[in-house]
């Protein structure tokens, strides 16, 4: 059996084409050059909006009474749409329920989140805005639920946190009116408890 080459040749006239060779066949790929690398981009879509400048990063702790809860809103203007690939809670021993809503009306959004880019060496912001705190006055749509449970909740589920990583990301945002979703975590614990939240995604069309 021949062995074949396979040769990868960028355009110069535009950097989002590359020709690829095998033997006789001939593919024309339409690709994104890395700017740190120079180099086709075959990595995943996470890694390249990270060097893009269009992956954010948002955390924080709070202290919840019992049967409080901690919002935290998402607000994309009109035509904004973004990927969240992670959601993470921490928490204390303690049972608490996890709701996630879409088409918020609030009559306030609250205070700014600490949003920050995983690229550090980037000028780009994102177009939708996370907030804590907000004034609800229509709850919305609701898409999904949780139940984090405490150390004699179900086996394999860990107490005290609450896990969703890529495989289980969210496309969220709107292609025409602006829209608002929120991610509401309820103490049902009987007491105060301390909590951490991580949200991390991207957003293509951040500037």
């Amino acid at each position: 059996m021949s062995r074949r080459s396979v040769g990868i040749h960028g355009d110069d006239a535009n950097d989002d084409i590359a020709d690829v060779t095998a033997g006789e066949v001939h593919v024309r790929l339409d690709t994104q050059t890395d700017p740190f690398v120079d180099a086709v981009v075959f990595i995943s879509e996470p890694h390249n909006m990270t060097h893009l400048g269009k992956f954010f990063d948002m955390s924080g702790t709070s202290n919840l009474a019992n049967g409080a809860s901690l919002d935290i809103l998402f607000s994309f203007p009109s035509g904004v749409i973004g990927h969240l690939t992670n959601v993470e809670y921490q928490l204390e021993n303690a049972p608490c329920s996890v709701e996630f809503y879409e088409n918020v009306v609030t009559s306030a959004d609250g205070t700014a989140a600490n949003v920050q880019n995983h690229n550090r060496i980037s000028s780009v912001t994102p177009g939708a805005v996370i907030t804590l705190g907000p004034t609800i006055t229509d709850i919305g749509d609701l898409l999904h639920e949780r139940y984090i449970p405490d150390a004699g909740g179900p086996v394999g589920q860990s107490a005290g946190q609450l896990v969703a990583g890529e495989d289980n990301e969210w496309v969220i945002g709107n292609t025409g009116t602006p829209n608002k979703y929120l991610w509401r975590l309820t103490n049902n614990s009987g007491g105060a408890i301390d909590v951490g939240y991580h949200f991390n995604g991207y957003e293509p069309s951040a500037t």
